[in-house]
């Protein structure tokens, strides 16, 4: 005898438990390691399962070599921190899953990570982006367009002005889309802002947590 779970009907149509598609997600990061790129640039790079068991990966590039910021992916780990009322984050050493290319799975790993990102609920807006692989195929990978607190749907500005009604991330979803295939860039800038991510410096005095 089998009774219909929706949830799990659902999932099978999700293409191997992959993010695949532009859209609003909401679940919690399972992995924010802290990475350095062999150029010296400096970053996060995440694991993401939404709610409905859907997975996905991308990078946010925060510093360069010489110490200066990446506005772009810096302000968005600002808003991440601001949508999960964090003051500071510091990575240490902890067991996660991450993937292996040799076992081409997921294995668990000693890895530098900022726990104080993962595991709680965070809504993310993910757009699909063409590239070129190493092979010279091209491939789809999901690139971060803006951040939202899960439980209100506010973002990072309406947090820091206080406002109790979302109204920012509707519109925000209207402006997602697809990437298409472009040249390739030395280094990486951690997606392109759909959001206000500038002025999180010398606001110290009105964060309201």
């Amino acid at each position: 005898m089998y009774t219909l779970d929706a949830n799990d009907a659902r999932k099978a149509d999700q293409r191997g438990g992959l993010i695949t598609e532009t859209g609003k997600y909401i679940g919690k990061f399972t992995r924010a390691e802290d990475i350095k790129a062999s150029s010296g640039t400096k970053g996060i790079d995440f694991s993401f399962v939404s709610n409905t068991g859907q997975k996905a990966r991308f990078a946010l590039y925060t510093t360069k070599s010489d110490g200066s910021k990446i506005s772009i992916g810096h302000g968005f780990v600002m808003a991440l921190m601001t949508c999960l009322k964090l003051r500071e984050i510091k990575p240490q050493q902890m067991m996660v899953k991450k993937w292996d290319r040799d076992a081409n799975a997921e294995i668990d790993a000693q890895a530098l990570c900022f726990p104080d990102l993962m595991g709680k609920p965070i809504g993310v807006l993910l757009e699909a982006e063409a590239y070129e692989k190493n092979n010279g195929e091209v491939g789809s990978r999901m690139v971060l367009a803006g951040v939202f607190q899960a439980e209100t749907e506010l973002t990072a500005s309406e947090l820091l002005d206080r406002k109790v009604q979302p109204e920012q991330l509707s519109k925000i979803v209207m402006t997602l889309r697809d990437r298409p295939l472009r040249a390739k860039k030395a280094g990486a800038s951690g997606g392109t802002s759909k959001t206000a991510a500038q002025g999180f410096d010398d606001m110290d005095d009105d964060i309201p947590f």
